[in-house]
């Protein structure tokens, strides 16, 4: 079974939100010990964590919805603009996919 452009954007975008959160994950696993609680940087991690959590999480509930409609290029172009994740060239290479369908 072929994945549909959409399907393969929403596949992508999750490949490349659970790049970033595995890098996330390794830096509070390997964060130096001193008082964790009192630590900018660690706590910053950990508001990065949950904020990746959340936007995987979009993306899954996305990912189960009707992938041949223009709603669902909308929403992927709505989440690309959301998304301060995923790098500009990632958002570039998801959209060409999707707007290449079109064509």
């Amino acid at each position: 079974m072929s994945m549909t452009p959409v399907n393969s954007a929403w596949a992508m975008i999750h490949q490349h939100l659970q790049e970033e959160i595995r890098r996330v994950h390794d830096g509070i696993r390997n964060y130096p010990p001193p008082i964790p609680a009192c630590d900018a940087q660690f706590n910053y991690l950990l508001e990065e964590r949950e904020a990746l959590s959340s936007e995987l999480a979009r993306v899954r509930e996305y990912m189960n919805e009707d992938t041949d409609s223009e709603d669902a290029r909308i929403s992927i172009d709505a989440f690309l603009n959301f998304s301060s994740y995923l790098g500009d060239s990632v958002k570039r290479e998801i959209r060409a996919l999707v707007d290449n369908d079109i064509r």
